[in-house]
């Protein structure tokens, strides 16, 4: 009978338990569905918390890891002809130093159809303070060692290449070189239609063919809008050909001038550079320096460099200056070879690019006399 009982009273106590925590919970669950639209809200904006955070912490590791680049040593770093240039193995001389966070780069663009520099741009840039300065080196500046019976500077990149050519800039001038970019003209041209062209300003009427190079340019004076392949035309321009009408009224314009130019259409297209906010935009960049560009800077010291430039002004931070000479001198034979007086350059040196910590002088040039 007290089986029976316990049996009997188990099916009418389960159905009186049953409903009651399942039901419970049921509406609970309903009461937090119908605040649906404020669900969405709060878990967008802890993911946007959460991503603000990753982007915080991702930088500030990225800042960590990407440091200033070392000073690299100066000195001879082989694969020279001709006799040796004695250049400094210290990177300082006694009672002068390196600037902290003060670098030199040469940027050198491939001439067509040759092994020589078609240009030779030196840039200073002064990290912690944001500034660049800029001058250019004339490509038949006469230097002391002799290149394929040559004594122009281009001829040190042909004849042993840009580690040379940084120790010719050196001991002529008197200062460090501590990495190069080379550009191919092909990638120049392919980085100004990436950047939808560039503005510069063109300072005279240019009239000059060379079948034998596929050169052609013609152009108005005035400023305008320029794709890669007439940018890349006017930055070679030197002068018309006889033929033209203008060849003689074009003769100021020198490889001063043809400097000039090359350092306009390099601003402006830094300009451009610093502007993109397109993670695209800087793929395509990316693609076109690793497809066209050489270069002794590594990946990291690249990096660093990008990250700093974006912190320059473009409109007050960049100068330039320009060396002048006598283009028309005559250097063991050889015509038409660019020399310098010690006391019409150490001004733009001093300021422009000089990475020490006190002026340069005339003892720390080696300038060729001409014949």
């Amino acid at each position: 009978m007290n089986v029976h009982r316990r049996e009997g009273r188990a099916p009418q106590r389960a159905p009186q338990r049953r409903p009651q925590p399942d039901h419970r919970p049921k509406a609970a669950k309903k009461v937090r569905k119908r605040s649906g639209p404020k669900a969405v809200f709060w878990a967008f904006y802890k993911f946007l918390v959460v991503v603000s955070a990753l982007i915080v912490v991702v930088y500030v590791g990225a800042s960590a890891l990407i440091r200033p680049p070392e000073i690299p040593q100066t000195g001879n770093q082989g694969g020279q002809t001709g006799p040796a240039v004695n250049v400094d193995d210290s990177q300082e001389v006694q009672g002068r130093q390196r600037r902290e966070g003060v670098y030199n780069f040469v940027l050198l663009g491939k001439d067509v159809g040759s092994g020589n520099t078609d240009s030779i741009t030196v840039v200073s840039y002064d990290v912690p303070n944001k500034k660049v300065g800029m001058i250019s080196i004339p490509r038949d500046t006469a230097v002391e060692r002799t290149w394929r019976s040559n004594p122009k500077i281009n001829g040190a990149f042909y004849g042993a290449g840009p580690d040379v050519l940084k120790e010719e800039i050196e001991h002529t001038f008197g200062i460090p070189i501590d990495y190069y970019i080379l550009v191919d003209l092909n990638g120049f041209v392919a980085l100004v239609d990436e950047l939808g062209g560039v503005e510069v300003n063109i300072p005279l009427d240019m009239n000059y063919d060379d079948p034998y190079q596929n050169l052609h340019i013609h152009f108005k004076k005035g400023t305008q809008t320029l794709s890669g392949q007439e940018a890349m035309e006017v930055v070679r321009y030197r002068h018309d050909n006889e033929s033209s009408p203008n060849y003689h009224a074009n003769q100021w314009y020198s490889d001063v001038q043809r400097g000039e130019m090359q350092r306009q259409v390099l601003t402006q297209l830094a300009k451009k550079v610093v502007s993109w906010n397109s993670v695209p935009k800087v793929m395509s960049f990316l693609d076109i320096f690793n497809k066209y560009v050489k270069t002794d800077l590594s990946a990291t010291d690249m990096a660093y460099f990008a990250t700093q430039a974006l912190q320059v002004d473009m409109a007050t931070g960049v100068t330039q200056g320009t060396l002048e000479g006598d283009g028309n001198a005559t250097c063991k034979g050889y015509r038409y070879c660019f020399v310098y007086e010690a006391e019409d350059i150490l001004p733009v040196l001093n300021e422009q690019v000089n990475p020490y910590n006190e002026p340069l002088t005339a003892e720390d040039l080696h300038l060729m006399v001409p014949d």
